[in-house]
């Protein structure tokens, strides 16, 4: 605060005294030479898995057991976590009552249909008998657009219902959660016991392909840099700077960092030094 009375102060031009001697012109600035120049500008980054997956139930559930545990080696179509099947085996069998109830109702709405044609086939016959009003025979007429109405709406909640039991039937055989690749598995995010929620992540596994080195560059260096360019990566746990070739280059900045988002393949090399989440810097 009062840095910034002194600023507004002297903004001002209000007297505080005898000015003071006026000091010395400074000696002029020489000119940066390129040679002078600072070293190579260099960008941080991140490894990451090129296949990395979030095992997650589609239902709602129950964890029944986990077979993997943080670091295991996995291979594709390997059950990695089961869920409870008792929920949804009761879930299955609601929605197969619902079924059949909304089937039965589809049924009787469709009876009524004929019934209310039939009656408006009596009416046009009692009508050209000259035995009954044709205010009759119009309000049978309504009956039948009724109960039409009535088997539309009964056909499409038996579709419904249909569509409910054949999801619920889906979860109970996908109560097995299995690995869609080969590789590690890098977190647990849960044990068994938890209940986890529809789409909610289990566990993550990275697969054992190729490494990637993803980068942040300001937006003013973004254009300096093309798909296909080679930078170089020193990372910690590597002995010497590890190439990689750009595959992606965001076209929008990232809100949150301001910066342009890069994504480069790993040439190969470390060896199996390399790990998801190694910081690295990078230079072009």
């Amino acid at each position: 605060m009062k840095r910034l009375l002194l600023v507004l102060i002297a903004a001002c031009g209000v007297d505080r005294g005898p000015a003071p001697a006026p000091a010395p012109a400074p000696a002029p600035v020489k000119p940066a030479t390129r040679d002078a120049a600072a070293a190579p500008e260099e960008f941080v980054g991140v490894l990451a898995a090129a296949q990395s997956v979030d095992i997650a139930p589609r239902a709602a559930g129950v964890v029944m057991k986990l077979d993997v545990a943080t670091g295991d080696a996995v291979t594709m179509g390997q059950v990695v976590a089961e869920m409870d099947p008792v929920g949804l085996q009761e879930e299955l069998r609601a929605a197969e009552a619902a079924l059949g109830a909304a089937t039965a109702a589809h049924r009787q709405a469709i009876v009524d249909v004929e019934d209310a044609k039939r009656k408006v086939a009596l009416e046009t016959q009692a009508v050209a008998d000259g035995v009954s009003a044709r205010s009759v025979l119009e309000e049978a007429k309504f009956a039948v657009k009724r109960a039409e109405a009535a088997e539309q709406k009964a056909a499409a909640t038996q579709a419904a219902e249909a569509s409910r039991a054949q999801t619920a039937r889906d979860h109970v055989g996908d109560t097995q959660l299995r690995a869609p690749f080969d590789g590690t598995v890098a977190q647990r995010f849960h044990d068994a016991g938890n209940r986890i929620e529809a789409g909610g992540a289990i566990l993550r596994i990275v697969g054992n392909g190729g490494m990637r080195l993803r980068f942040a560059v300001p937006p003013d260096r973004a254009h300096a840099l093309a798909l296909g360019a080679k930078v170089m990566a020193t990372i910690d746990t590597v002995a010497a700077p590890v190439a990689a070739t750009i595959k992606q280059i965001s076209p929008t900045i990232d809100a949150a960092s301001g910066m342009v988002i890069v994504e480069a393949e790993l040439a190969d090399g470390g060896g199996g030094a390399l790990r998801p989440g190694l910081a690295a810097r990078v230079k072009p």
